[in-house]
């Protein structure tokens, strides 16, 4: 029995084995042996670890961290994903100010003559707002 948990020392420590199945095929043991021999040599500290709760794995808590060194790198954006919004917002904000500049002119209008240009006024203010808003939701696709 002494040869049989050296061998699971061996599998776990050295081969990185986990899983209890593997560990009983190469031990030509059950898998109910193999898990009272993981337990015992748990308790002596041979080994250190948990068994998973349905039992098929066993889990080492000293797992070395591995000595390569680690690249940082900077993730960069897609250049699509970057888009300029700033000119579409300020067409829109035109279009907005435009919008205001008719409705002023509609309430202080005296005559028929002012009335129909704050109605133009209005509608090309709306125009380039829209046309603002337009260019601020357009985004190019990847090819």
């Amino acid at each position: 029995m002494y040869d049989k948990k050296e061998k699971l020392v061996s599998l776990i420590m050295n081969h990185n084995v986990s899983a209890i199945a593997i560990l009983s095929e190469k031990l030509e043991l059950d898998q109910d042996a193999v898990i009272e021999l993981i337990n015992e040599l748990v308790s002596e500290n041979g080994l250190h670890g948990i068994i998973s709760e349905d039992g098929v794995r066993f889990y080492r808590s000293d797992a070395k961290v591995s000595d390569a060194p680690v690249i940082h790198r900077e993730d960069k954006m897609p250049e699509f994903l970057s888009y300029d919004t700033r000119p579409g917002k300020v067409i829109a904000i035109i279009g907005f100010i435009v919008l205001i500049g008719a409705g002023l002119v509609n309430y202080y209008s005296t005559d028929v003559t002012e009335e129909n240009f704050a109605a133009i006024l209005f509608l090309v203010g709306l125009a380039i707002f829209l046309s603002g808003l337009y260019l601020v939701t357009k985004k190019e696709t990847p090819d």
